[in-house]
């Protein structure tokens, strides 16, 4: 009898873990559709990640899929374990040598770098290619990257933070009057400002103020000193990357504008005013600059 029952319940187990087996919901394939529109087929889920773009890597740190990349590109230096990934150049210029040592499952890197996606699917390895360009494109992206990863969970808890954050700096400034909106002047690293359709334009509308190149016909266009005089803007804020002092953008715009005249010269951290978790950071300071009275410690 005894012999009979360890039969019985070897057969169960083996039948369990066939069961297990052919319900395991990690192997075979799936199809992502990327910011191209096109299906990309990766493993499901690919444990051997290149990203190539700085807000991508920060992104699959974090939700946690840190422990599926294994390269990265030179601009990836966020979070600090970014710097232990193997560091395979430019996505711009691309070394392919140093990606398919690697082995990549696949590769997740920017729209815009079409030579480089080029590149690499002639060699047989699968691009997951993204444009966000707003912050709602940012936590679209997150869940993507998310889903192709088998960090779904922890990608929606993310975006789901993120939201609420967002939300909370919209109803705090809500009560803010067109006309007491202040007037911004933003510019970039490379001393040029940005216009409609740029990220930090969205963060400055978000903020409850108004981008004083927001109605310019282009993205990321180069500032005109009378023009920024004219427009007399009540804030200045400059990316940390810029090579000009806040002494130095004072000295070129001159006194009698009233972000000069008031000492409204701020810096931000360049890496936030990207499609990256950390851009609700930017969201959050820029407010706080703009309606202090409003956000009170």
């Amino acid at each position: 009898m005894a012999v009979v029952i360890v039969v019985i319940l070897a057969s169960i187990i083996g039948a369990f873990v066939l069961m297990s087996k052919g319900n395991d919901n990690t192997t075979g394939t799936l199809t992502i559709k990327d910011d191209r529109g096109q299906n990309v087929t990766i493993p499901k889920y690919p444990q051997r990640i290149v990203s190539l773009g700085t807000s991508f890597t920060e992104i699959l740190f974090a939700i946690g899929a840190d422990s599926q990349v294994v390269g990265v590109d030179k601009t990836s230096t966020y979070p600090a374990g970014a710097l232990s990934k193997t560091n395979v150049g430019s996505f711009y210029t691309l070394n392919a040598e140093n990606v398919t040592a690697l082995e990549p499952d696949c590769v997740i890197t920017w729209t815009f770098a079409t030579s480089t996606v080029s590149t690499l699917e002639g060699l047989g390895i699968p691009v997951i290619a993204y444009n966000p360009t707003s912050i709602s494109d940012t936590m679209r992206v997150i869940k993507s990257i998310g889903n192709a990863t088998g960090k779904s969970d922890a990608a929606n808890s993310l975006v789901g933070e993120m939201q609420d954050r967002v939300d909370a700096v919209i109803e705090t400034v809500s009560g803010v009057n067109q006309e007491d909106k202040p007037q911004v002047y933003f510019e970039l690293r490379s001393g040029k400002t940005v216009g409609p359709g740029g990220l930090a334009d969205e963060l400055i509308a978000l903020a409850a103020g108004v981008n004083i190149y927001g109605t310019n016909v282009s993205k990321y266009p180069t500032p005109s000193l009378e023009f920024i005089v004219e427009s007399n803007p009540d804030i200045v804020i400059v990316e940390n990357q810029s090579s000009k002092t806040n002494a130095d953008i004072a000295d070129w715009i001159g006194s009698g504008v009233n972000a000069v005249d008031e000492g409204k010269i701020y810096r931000i951290e360049g890496a936030w005013i990207t499609a990256c978790p950390r851009v609700v950071d930017a969201l959050e300071q820029f407010a706080q600059w703009l309606h202090p009275d409003l956000f009170t410690p």
